[in-house]
């Protein structure tokens, strides 16, 4: 539960790309900016179509409270809410009251606990698949869940401007009339983090367990065909771990590297997946991606910055943007 006088911030990049719906094409260029595609998840957003239920038995229901715009500090300021039905019905008591001041907030099935996470997308004027990302770490709202939701969001907003997510097909390829074929797009997004000097500190100074390749491109395993195998996601690749290279390497922080950037990269990796003990002995994992060293969809071992200092006490959910967090947020970009 977050506390009611100071946020963690975490420093995170949001990776957006293109995919299509038709089989076997990958490598797609963006066509739009993140400027582009932001104004039409707010002219979704306008239309009421951005709220989005996940689960069943349980469900959460996730929608954006509040969307702004900075044009001074070109930055997108989100606000995410997440209604979680699962959580158990709060109990308050005044500390040093009598036993009436004990009081049970009970819920029925259909009613949750609202929270929500202020996250920054900082904008740039050209077309990238990466943008800087401050997020408001709110432990009911993780970036997996925002991830899973945008790419939700992302689909809705390729089916309402269909005509601008429909591109010729990459291949030139012409239909029976003799036209050129189209094939429909949309976008897809994920969250790395930044690693802290915690992660770097703790590899060095821990024991590797197990060091794997990782790839999720299918194609690279002889034999693959995607309607026959379609149950397979991944490829993954134990990797011999010498001691002596370690040390050669300057230790093993530097030796990750060198392999993420020699071996990794020259095989067309996706991922490293890392498991090691630290001085503790506690054991951690952690996926680096290969082309940026990245931590993948992980709010563990991230950079992070605390904030504090609010005049007034803060709640688990707003329903708009709160000011004082977006201020004190802006300081870090």
């Amino acid at each position: 539960m977050a506390k009611r006088n100071e946020r963690n911030i975490l420093f995170l990049d949001l990776n957006l790309y293109t995919k299509t719906y038709t089989p076997d094409i990958t490598g797609l260029v963006n066509q739009f900016t993140l400027d582009e595609l932001m104004k039409k998840v707010v002219a979704l957003r306008e239309k009421n179509l951005v709220n989005v239920a996940l689960g069943t038995k349980e469900p959460k229901e996730l929608y954006i409270a509040d969307v702004k715009y900075d044009q001074h500090t070109s930055t997108w300021q989100l606000l995410f809410n997440v209604i979680d039905t699962s959580l158990a019905d709060e109990v308050h008591r005044q500390i040093g009251g009598a036993d009436d001041t004990r009081k049970v907030n009970r819920k029925t099935v259909d009613v949750g606990t609202e929270f929500s996470s202020h996250v920054i997308f900082k904008s740039t004027n050209e077309i990238s698949t990466v943008y800087l990302v401050l997020y408001e770490q709110t432990p009911n709202l993780p970036v997996k869940l925002i991830a899973r939701y945008l790419n939700e969001v992302f689909k809705r907003v390729a089916r309402e401007f269909d005509k601008e997510f429909n591109i010729n097909h990459p291949q030139n390829i012409l239909d029976a009339k003799g036209k050129p074929k189209t094939i429909r797009t949309y976008f897809k997004c994920h969250f790395n983090g930044h690693a802290s000097d915690q992660f770097k500190n703790d590899v060095d100074n821990g024991v590797f367990n197990d060091v794997k390749l990782i790839t999720g491109k299918m194609s690279k395993v002889e034999g693959y065909d995607v309607q026959k195998h379609s149950q397979l996601r991944e490829v993954q690749i134990p990797v011999k771990i010498d001691k002596a290279e370690l040390l050669k390497a300057g230790g093993n922080h530097n030796w990750l590297s060198k392999f993420r950037l020699g071996v990794a990269k020259d095989l067309g990796m996706d991922e490293l997946k890392v498991s090691f003990k630290d001085e503790t002995d506690a054991p951690h994992t952690a996926n680096i991606d290969v082309d940026t060293g990245m931590l993948v969809n992980s709010e563990k071992y991230v950079k992070k910055a605390k904030i504090t200092g609010f005049s007034e006490p803060l709640t688990t959910s707003v329903d708009l943007i709160y000011k004082p967090i977006i201020k004190k947020m802006l300081e870090h970009i």
